[in-house]
């Protein structure tokens, strides 16, 4: 406090009451105040009091006196209890208070003013203080600039880890976050109640919740409006305490929740928590990471409505470091919850979503679901899956850069899973032969993409009766596809009407390898026949054809209403070789074969029914 001030608010108020022949009375109550008993009039001190005698600053010595006509200062350091009362509102900070011990009390209907540069500290050295601003509907409380209306003209009220009880209600705090301090309010590892807080006119944020600050489960009623910054900034594992009812983060020049982990150890989400739809997107600044700890499963459920927009090379990533996690979407219809780039509405903005393989299996879902402008950074698509599942309930995956999705190592969807649709992506996606089959066929839309194909790949084989579906799109085997099962149980894959492969240059359909059981019915119809066919050209021996070895099963590989074509390549010496193998053809076209239309190998004898053979360079079937 300016020493000359308080000695010239002393000496008025010295020859004011000399004047009028007034006598004070120091009460000693709690409140520190002094009552002119003559007029009735009260002063208040803001030491606290001690033995009945109102003490001033008590870091610093200096008294700090009520002035007539503005209300009492207030500077320096308390430690013990003390009230600011209505009676003599407004108060004055006339330099940076500190709150170190006990509590300070603010009445209904105060205004307290704030000087140029000033703030009020609560706990900063470590004491623990508590601060009750207990301002109502009627008579509610405000912090505002001495000095003018602009935003940033003083410091704000900081709250940190040390303090003791905070609780704001019906409170404004107008113009702060200036001089090097951030927000309005802003807190650092502690929990604060916020009741009907207004927070206006500020020059970076509203309010910052950092070194994983909270809001008490009670908070209601946020409003921050008329900012030049964003509302809020946040830890990610703390924005689900902010706020729904009665609270709008709108009217700012950045509307947003600004989501951006204070250290490394706050970048993950340890437990289960759920961000609300507060009327503005959330904006991810650095990576989103989902993972728990021994006892708990990093979840992040995101309500109907809620808007996630990523900086360049911010992926949201599940699992990334073992820790278990999930992520579950609510949306609906009519407000589907969309994650996006924050920058652009280009192919790969950002990563993506990024599940590994510690991610649980009944915490992912995705539903009413957009993920956009993914697959950039190295990942590999929008929704990159490695050795988990996913549930997926009208998820759309668009604008992605390589596929909409990625599922590698068995990574799978999970059974009800409907209505997927990729579009305006370089192809739909990529998963493995042996999970194939998990892909949604009722609503599925997989068109519009650089290329309408569904890419599947794997050295493991399919080891199972699975079924494929004509998805809409034809399948391009980018590695060789191995059916085989284990032992005498056979694995049988069923390919549907109007199914197509298209097979990458030397790769082959394999039946029976490496001896297990297995058996392929490629049963298509008249009008939608299953077709086997070259991924790259239509040229002879443009792959390599089907294999098919003795321990597969002759009753269960049948093909029917189906095309082989431009097989026979890459050390294959037919578009169908037998090898002990006695499968059977019916309303089948074998054509463009490099040599054999089928090569017979061993104690081979195709059952051949109503079969077309045309432009096989060897000849129809090997001697």
């Amino acid at each position: 406090m300016n020493t000359d001030k308080q000695i010239l608010g002393t000496l008025t108020l010295g020859v004011a009451f000399a004047l009028a022949g007034c006598t004070i009375e120091v009460t000693g109550d709690d409140t520190g105040s002094a009552t002119d008993q003559t007029s009735g009039q009260t002063s208040t001190e803001t030491g606290g009091t001690t033995g009945g005698e109102t003490t001033g600053d008590e870091t610093t010595g200096g008294e700090t006196t009520g002035v007539v006509g503005t209300g009492p200062e207030h500077c320096g350091t308390i430690t013990s209890d003390e009230t600011w009362t209505a009676a003599l509102s407004p108060h004055v900070i006339t330099c940076d208070v500190h709150l170190e011990g006990g509590t300070v009390t603010i009445e209904p209907g105060v205004e307290v003013r704030v000087e140029s540069d000033l703030g009020l500290f609560v706990s900063e050295d470590g004491g623990t203080a508590n601060l009750r601003v207990l301002g109502s509907a009627d008579a509610p409380v405000r912090f505002v600039s001495a000095s003018g209306v602009d935003a940033g003209l003083w410091r704000g009220v900081i709250v940190y880890s040390a303090a003791g009880e905070i609780e704001l209600h019906h409170t404004t705090i107008d113009s702060a976050g200036g001089f090097n301090e951030k927000a309005n309010l802003w807190i650092e590892d502690t929990e604060v109640l916020l009741d009907h807080v207004t927070l206006t006119n500020f020059e970076e944020y509203g309010l910052g919740l950092r070194d994983g600050a909270s809001l008490a489960p009670e908070s209601v009623g946020l409003q921050i409006h008329d900012g030049a910054g964003w509302p809020v900034i946040v830890d990610p594992g703390y924005a689900h305490t902010l706020p729904v009812a009665e609270s709008d983060y709108t009217g700012n020049d950045s509307d947003g929740i600004y989501v951006e982990p204070s250290n490394l150890e706050l970048y993950t989400v340890r437990e289960h928590v759920i961000w609300r739809e507060l009327g503005v997107p959330y904006y991810i600044f650095r990576p989103l990471q989902l993972g728990g700890g021994a006892t708990k499963t990093g979840i992040l459920e995101l309500e109907a409505g809620v808007v996630l927009r990523f900086d360049d090379g911010a992926p949201l990533e599940m699992a990334y470091d073992e820790g278990a996690a999930g992520l579950i979407t609510r949306g609906t219809a009519d407000k589907p919850v969309i994650l996006s780039s924050m920058n652009s509405e280009d192919r790969g903005a950002w990563p993506g979503v990024l599940a590994y393989d510690n991610t649980k299996d009944d915490s992912f879902e995705l539903v009413h679901t957009v993920i956009e402008w993914g697959g950039g950074f190295n990942s590999d698509a929008c929704l990159v899956l490695v050795d988990t599942s996913v549930r997926v309930d009208h998820l759309t995956l668009r604008g992605c850069e390589d596929g909409g999705f990625d599922l590698s190592k068995r990574a799978f969807f999970r059974d009800g899973s409907t209505d997927l649709a990729v579009t305006d992506s370089a192809r739909p996606g990529e998963i493995e032969t042996p999970m194939v089959h998990t892909v949604p066929r009722d609503g599925v839309s997989l068109t519009g993409n650089d290329a309408d194909e569904l890419w599947v790949r794997s050295y493991e084989p399919v080891d199972k009766a699975v079924s494929w579906a004509d998805l809409g799109v034809p399948y391009r085997a980018t590695t060789d596809i191995n059916v085989e099962g284990s032992g005498q149980t056979p694995a049988v894959l069923t390919l549907e009407p109007g199914v197509t492969i298209g097979f990458e240059d030397a790769m082959r359909l394999w039946l029976s390898r490496h001896a297990g059981a297995s058996g392929l019915m490629a049963v298509g119809t008249a009008e939608a026949p299953v077709v086997l066919t070259g991924a790259q050209a239509s040229d002879p021996g443009a792959w390599g054809g089907v294999i098919i070895y003795d321990e597969a099963d002759d009753t269960k590989t049948r093909f029917e209403h189906a095309e082989i074509r431009w097989g026979g390549g890459f050390n294959t010496d037919g578009n169908v070789e037998l090898w002990d193998a006695s499968p059977t053809f019916s309303s089948v076209v074998i054509a463009g074969s490099d040599c054999w239309g089928i090569e017979r190998n061993g104690d081979s004898n195709p059952q051949l029914q109503d079969v077309t053979f045309d432009g096989n360079a060897c000849g129809d079937v090997s001697p």
